[in-house]
């Protein structure tokens, strides 16, 4: 069951980050955990997964927020079951409400008026009436944990077997003639690293849907004068998204963008060579970089994978499951972070304690 504590980055994902660490406080006790730096740290502090990279209630979504539910009809029928059990359960006795000439006794009748419930009077069975203020508070604090928990029912639960899968294929496949350093995996390997891929994209708090959410930001912050109604729609676009990437099967930018994607573009995965080093992910782990000035081609979708592996998705001709395969040495690895660490918001995620050995 899903907590107020919501990770962005997935505690599974930094497993492959995970290492024996220390504070800074008492660098004597060792224990499980992770580096991370914020802005202009030197030295890492050691934290366990579980501390780090979350918000309080990320992917919540409240009664307050009904409107939503117009889009995600299961965030709907959650609500008209609360509230259903809510007004029969309730002490020391049931209530019913009504509008106008409507009784709403039944979840059929609680289903078809929920969106006017400001406008409903509450009865107890025997005729007397109910606080309403009071009933009103009681379902306005009620919270539905549909997004946080399909994260882990959908993705999270198969990250470990679809990381060491995808590894796995890379590294056993023979070298296809013709084909240079590409490597041939299952099509189920490489759609699913994909698939990842782009719900770790959608996931983060710095997710834009390459622009369009900043576009929409700035018009609704010209239309509306106060912030919260802003910030309200702009989550209520967000939670459509990822609600639509996990029950619908089509529209959206996730389901478009994976279309395209398994189309259009091809993977290359780079190993760290024996002791050169090891790759850094961030709080913003998924992300498409863009560089016009660059020499050689750096642009494309960059996803750390673990501190040996990196995925940079990038546009080609072949088909997705053909794998460019390649080595990374020391000062490639250190590009790379740098790219990683420039994509970050406030932390980066190591091995290493000392910066100057990522960076």
């Amino acid at each position: 069951m899903a907590t107020k504590n919501q990770h962005f980055v997935p505690r599974v994902y930094l497993k492959a980050w995970e290492t024996k660490v220390e504070t800074k406080k008492e660098p004597q006790k060792q224990f499980d955990g992770v580096y991370y730096f914020e802005k202009g740290d030197t030295v890492g502090e050691g934290a366990t997964r579980e501390t780090i990279l979350w918000e309080p209630h990320l992917y919540t979504i409240s009664f307050r927020q009904l409107y939503l539910a117009k889009k995600c009809p299961k965030v709907y029928s959650f609500f008209v079951d609360e509230i259903f059990d809510s007004m029969r359960a309730n002490s020391p006795q049931p209530v019913y409400g009504k509008l106008g000439y409507s009784l709403i006794k039944t979840k059929h009748s609680v289903r078809k008026h929920l969106y006017d419930i400001d406008s409903w009077d509450f009865y107890y069975d025997d005729g007397t009436t109910a606080r309403k203020k009071a009933l009103l508070n009681r379902f306005n604090d009620m919270r539905c944990y549909l997004l946080e928990d399909s994260f882990s029912s959908v993705f999270e639960n198969k990250w470990e077997s679809i990381l060491q899968t995808f590894v796995d294929e890379v590294k056993n496949a023979s070298p296809t003639p013709g084909l240079g350093l590409d490597r041939k995996i299952s099509e189920k390997a490489a759609k699913d690293m994909m698939e990842f891929f782009f719900m770790m994209l959608c996931r983060s708090p710095q997710f834009d849907a390459m622009g369009v959410y900043t576009w929409m930001n700035d018009i609704l912050k010209q239309t509306f004068p106060g912030v919260k109604e802003t910030e309200e729609m702009m989550d209520a676009v967000w939670f459509t998204e990822l609600y639509r990437m996990f029950y619908k099967e089509n529209g959206g930018f996730y389901h478009t963008a994976l279309a395209k994607a398994v189309e259009n573009c091809q993977f290359i995965l780079f190993e760290t060579y024996p002791n050169a080093g090891s790759f850094i992910t961030s709080d913003n782990p998924a992300f498409q970089h863009i560089s016009h000035v660059e020499a050689t081609n750096m642009n494309g979708y960059y996803f750390p994978i673990s501190s040996n592996h990196m995925l940079l998705i990038a546009k080609g001709s072949d088909p997705v499951n053909v794998v460019s395969y390649r080595m990374a040495d020391k000062d490639l690895i250190k590009k790379f972070n740098r790219v990683i660490s420039s994509h970050s918001s406030a932390k980066i995620v190591s091995m290493e304690k000392d910066r100057n050995k990522i960076l």
